[in-house]
């Protein structure tokens, strides 16, 4: 079989590539979120400013788990231009002010380095598991159980989280970061 020609690509060029495809799936998939979030309002409204809310909480809770995987999901000389790129790209005058890069690395990181890998299969899922837990517990809703194990927004958060990790590598099938 004849490999095609990747795209030469710099590291912010894939790290800007790579937040795009997670936003992406998120807005996708935003739909099958939605009616579970609207269960914990007092009114079956969900206003514009609160979902804009949600889905940057989402969007940070996705992006810290990814920044987190970058070391696992590349090559090591890929994985250390990609996360020298996604560096440069959070600290851009255009996501700067959107202050996201305060939470991950002082809420998300800290608790993912936690996440013992006594079974490296299960690492992965629990690393997403902590990741849902601490979105679920950042999430503002009135109605919202304090335990997830009785909510329902946790019976699909977990889920929705879980199908919009992870996908970065594909760019790898497509794309050669540059080492330059």
């Amino acid at each position: 079989m004849q490999e095609l020609e990747k795209k030469q690509i710099t590291p912010a060029e894939l790290a800007a590539a790579m937040m795009q495809f997670t936003m992406k799936g998120i807005e996708n998939s935003w739909d099958t979120l939605k009616p579970a979030i609207i269960a914990y309002l007092p009114q079956p409204v969900l206003t514009m400013a609160k979902e804009d809310e949600l889905l940057r909480e989402i969007y940070v809770a996705a992006l810290a788990l990814e920044i987190y995987c970058i070391p696992h999901a590349f090559e090591e000389e890929t994985a250390r231009l990609v996360s020298l790129g996604m560096g440069e790209v959070m600290a851009s005058d255009n996501l700067a002010e959107h202050r996201l890069s305060e939470s991950i690395v002082q809420l998300y990181l800290p608790r993912l380095e936690a996440v013992t890998e006594e079974d490296r299969a299960d690492l992965a899922l629990k690393l997403v598991h902590e990741a849902a837990r601490i979105l679920y517990d950042r999430i503002e809703l009135p109605l919202k159980p304090t335990d997830p194990s009785t909510s329902l927004l946790w019976a699909k958060l977990f889920p929705f989280l879980v199908g919009i990790v992870g996908k970065w590598p594909i760019l790898a099938t497509k794309f050669e970061v540059k080492t330059e």
